[in-house]
């Protein structure tokens, strides 16, 4: 008797083969009272958007009704965001040096998850040159070895 409201909401999407999109249109098409039975919600990268122009994808995409681009946070905001997984992992001072910051900043666009990737692989560089600072000549060395 309670009214519930059923959707789909799929991360990653910008990984799905193109014949997935079409797959997708047939699942959604249908409506009850002229509104889709099944939202759905497509998450990913870039390309997602790339892959919904395809043919294959026409018709999945002429029922968007609405995107969102999320862009990386500010070098501010990823200092303060890695000063707070610092913190988490008991580390009460600063190990990066401001360059090392900017380096992490512009590498990984501002998204968190590159930057994560890119400021544990620069710790482990600096600890194995037995650095107490992180410089951004570590981070350029963890870049080689991640991406």
């Amino acid at each position: 008797g309670k009214k519930m409201k059923v959707g789909l909401i799929i991360d990653e999407a910008s990984l799905f083969q193109l014949g997935v999109f079409a797959e997708l249109h047939t699942l959604i098409q249908f409506e009850k009272d002229s509104k889709p039975f099944l939202p759905l919600v497509l998450a990913g990268q870039t390309n997602l958007i790339d892959n919904l122009t395809y043919r294959n994808s026409m018709p999945l995409a002429s029922r968007v009704v609405g995107k969102c681009h999320l862009q990386g946070v500010d070098k501010k905001g990823m200092e303060e965001y890695i000063t707070h997984h610092l913190s988490i992992a008991g580390v009460n001072r600063n190990i990066f040096e401001d360059a090392a910051m900017t380096a992490i900043h512009q590498g990984s666009g501002g998204l968190f998850r590159k930057s994560n990737h890119l400021a544990r692989g620069s710790i482990i560089v600096a600890a194995r040159k037995k650095s107490a600072m992180v410089t951004a000549e570590h981070v350029r060395l963890a870049a080689t070895e991640i991406f």
